[in-house]
């Protein structure tokens, strides 16, 4: 059974309050979309600024923070 996943508003935030790194699937748990559409953001240059430690992804909760507002940003003023 696969895992419902919830958008942000709903997910836990103390994800990006806290030290330290997330991974691909803690992000994309937590903006409620599969892992593949990181893996094809990050492919393209797209998504959220990461780090590469060995072979993984990991994403500092600023970066996350400032992606999102970004993209919130864009959204408004596309709106008016």
């Amino acid at each position: 059974m696969a895992r419902r996943q919830h958008p942000p508003e709903q997910a836990d935030s103390a994800l990006l309050e806290r030290d330290g790194l997330i991974d691909t699937g803690e992000l994309a748990t937590y903006l409620g979309m599969p892992v593949a559409t990181l893996d094809a953001w990050a492919s393209r240059g797209g998504g959220p600024d990461f780090h590469k430690v060995g072979k993984f992804r990991k994403y500092r909760p600023a970066d996350v923070k400032a992606w999102l507002a970004e993209r919130r940003h864009a959204v408004r003023q596309g709106a008016e």
